[in-house]
Order: structure tokens, then C-alpha cells, then sequence
């Protein structure tokens, strides 16, 4: 009764399935602050918001007749070229950071280890929901309505991590790259129909970004204009193969039906 109920107010259930989200790493972070943690002790407490979400959608995918791949989890075929052309822009992206700001030498083993479990948390988490998850709910609304309903939503979500910004240009910078982020990745989940690429990017950006020297903060607006430029280049890409895509779509249809 709880599955007709989701699939007639996708869009309801989709707003719900993000703000728990958010409440869960909310609380943790209270906590943690209220424990006075230190920021790798933040991690793991949000870590683990992390993990309870994602023990939840994991069920949810595969509850019932469901298999991963209707989420996007298909097999990566390295032998098609072009479509790990479609990967590189992704890291070059992910090593904005590190080629920046340089990485901090001062990790402990213990602290790295922690890092890269919990950027795989976030990235398993988050593209599971707004890649996943939700391109399935949508669907049935056609791609270009779920492209602008995730990367918006998505945006919406990541607005608050802006504020943390020097001044007013890093605020409104962090808060166009917010947007632009979930644009391209939900551009390219419609075109590749694979979400562990995605996956993989998440996590090592945010892998990269927390092992970068903090002396890096001096250089925020160097290093949000260099994102803003390389996620603008590269989702006009992606909107032009998108096109491409839909175009070729409907000339198959055409085709299919004559």
C-alpha cells in the first residue's frame, strides 16, 4: 500500500527521502558539536547519518521484485570508448582541489582511512538518492523534468554549505556551483544511464577536497572560479549530447513505428 502511495506523489516522496537526509546529518552534526568532537570526530558522526540513510535506500532498492540496475547500477564497459570520454571533465574536477591547494602531510593514517569511508558514504548516499532513487520516481515525467527537478533540488539541499564562504563572492559562486553540480551529474546519468561513475566522482572529489592542506581556504574564490568555469564548459557539453540523445530517441521512434 506504502509503494502506490510513493508512485502516485513521486515528487513528495522524493522532497522526503532528501530532507531526511538532511535531518539525519543535522542531528549528527548537534551531537557532535555538543560532544565539543574535533572535525575528524564530526566525520564520523556524520558518517554514520550517512550509513543509516544508506542501509534505508539500499532496502528500499531492493525491496521486493526491485535489482539495483533499475537505479542505474549496471556493469562499466571500459570498451566503449566514448563513453569514457564522458569521465575525464570528472577528474580534472575532482583534482581542482589537491592541484590547488596541495594535500595535507599532516593526515594520520587513522584520519585518511576515515576520510575516504566517509566520502564513499556521501557519494553512495547522495547519487543513490538524487540519481537513483529519484530518476526512477521521474521517469515517467520525461528526462528534462528530472534533470531540472534534481539538480534543483539538489542545489536547494547543498545552499546552506554556500554560507560558509570568506565573502559575497565566494557565497553566490558556492551557490551557482551548488546548482551546477547537479545539473551535470543529472545530465550525465540521462545520457550514460550509470550511476557508479557518478559514485566514484562523488567520492573522490569529496575524498580530495577533505585531504587538501586547509591553507587552501586563502585561495576559496581562485578555486571556486576554476570549478565554475569547468562546470559551466562542461555542462554545455553535456546539454549538447543531450540534445543529440533526445534527437536520436525520436528518430528511432519514428523508425520503429513506421
Amino acid at each position: 500500500m506504502k509503494e502506490k502511495v510513493s508512485y502516485k506523489r513521486p515528487i513528495m516522496f522524493s522532497i522526503l527521502l532528501g530532507l531526511l537526509l538532511i535531518l539525519c546529518i543535522t542531528v549528527a552534526s548537534a551531537i557532535a558539536v555538543a560532544l565539543e568532537l574535533t572535525d575528524i570526530g564530526v566525520l564520523v558522526a556524520q558518517g554514520l547519518a550517512f550509513l543509516f540513510v544508506a542501509i534505508i535506500i539500499t532496502l528500499y532498492m531492493k525491496n521486493g521484485k526491485r535489482s539495483l540496475s533499475e537505479f542505474g547500477f549496471e556493469k562499466l564497459n571500459i570498451s566503449k570508448s566514448k563513453e569514457v570520454l564522458y569521465y575525464i571533465p570528472l577528474l580534472v574536477i575532482a583534482l581542482v582541489h589537491p592541484l590547488i591547494g596541495g594535500f595535507d602531510t599532516d593526515l594520520k593514517i587513522i584520519e585518511v582511512f576515515i576520510i575516504l569511508i566517509f566520502a564513499f558514504l556521501v557519494g553512495y548516499t547522495e547519487e543513490s538518492i538524487f540519481r537513483g532513487i529519484i530518476k526512477k520516481k521521474l521517469e515517467f515525467k520525461g528526462k528534462i523534468y528530472f534533470i531540472v527537478f534534481s539538480s534543483t533540488f539538489f542545489g536547494i539541499l547543498h545552499v546552506a554549505n554556500a554560507f560558509s564562504g570568506k565573502n559575497l563572492t565566494s557565497v553566490i559562486l558556492q551557490v551557482v556551483n551548488a546548482f551546477l553540480v547537479g545539473l551535470i551529474l543529472s545530465t550525465l546519468i540521462t545520457i550514460v544511464h550509470n550511476i557508479i561513475p557518478l559514485i566514484a566522482f562523488h567520492f573522490l572529489y569529496d575524498a580530495l577536497a577533505l585531504m587538501t592542506n586547509s591553507s587552501i581556504s586563502e585561495k576559496e574564490t581562485l578555486v571556486l572560479i576554476v570549478l565554475t568555469t569547468l562546470y559551466t564548459l562542461y555542462g554545455i557539453y553535456l546539454i549538447f549530447k543531450l540534445k543529440q540523445s533526445l534527437r536520436l530517441s525520436k528518430i528511432q521512434f519514428k523508425d520503429q513505428r513506421v
